[in-house]
């Protein structure tokens, strides 16, 4: 059987990556550069087409995932388990209004440790655990076949760690991997379990966006 095509996208620039503001669970729409780099990347899918896709219910993401999915002529599902981790108390701040605000939580906040919550929200591990569960159902509901994941920094990011198997445990080497608007992380899954990193941070197709 053929593999299981996974590409996962961070949602465009939305108005709180313009401002410099913490997103969350925050209802920060895309600007207009943001919706040029979703009609740019549903132009790359296009040339190769998708069987599914699926998005955050945020805003953000909604909307990215809905420009791309005119180009591939596919109506995408919305589902809270793509979501953005939740950073509480947060939420729509800039980073010097956080730390005005908060400056104790602020810097807890800084150090990251994958099993700490910022108040009101929830850790790296609460929602790596969500967002992998969900793809996990995924893998299985659309085995063969090539599905889109559009969603956001944290999430994307804690998703790739988990394909390549990454821990998130406290003594841990810390994984960074880039993740600009926009840009598109693929994968290959195999019927016994192993996946096969195909491209990271894919932008290529961005170059026309201003």
């Amino acid at each position: 059987m053929s593999p299981t095509r996974l590409i996962l996208c961070r949602h465009g620039e939305s108005e709180g990556n313009r401002d410099g503001r913490f997103g969350g669970h925050g209802p920060a729409p895309l600007t207009e550069r943001g919706r040029a780099q979703a009609q740019a990347t549903g132009l790359r899918l296009l040339q190769e087409g998708a069987d599914a896709i699926y998005c955050s219910d945020l805003v953000r993401a909604e909307q990215t995932a809905l420009l791309i999915g005119q180009q591939l002529s596919l109506a995408p599902q919305q589902t809270p388990a793509l979501r953005e981790r939740s950073v509480g108390i947060f939420t729509g701040l800039s980073f010097d209004e956080a730390r005005a605000r908060y400056p104790e939580e602020y810097g807890v906040l800084l150090q990251r440790e994958p099993d700490v919550a910022p108040p009101e929200g929830e850790s790296y591990l609460q929602c790596s655990a969500r967002a992998s569960r969900f793809l996990e159902q995924v893998l299985t509901q659309h085995c063969g076949q090539r599905v889109v994941f559009v969603s956001h920094y944290l999430t994307v990011h804690l998703l790739v760690l988990h394909i390549m198997g990454v821990k998130l445990t406290a003594d841990a080497p810390r994984v960074y991997v880039q993740l600009h608007n926009c840009g598109l992380h693929r994968f290959e899954h195999y019927d016994d379990g192993a996946w096969q990193v195909l491209a990271l941070n894919e932008t290529a197709h961005l170059s026309v966006v201003l």
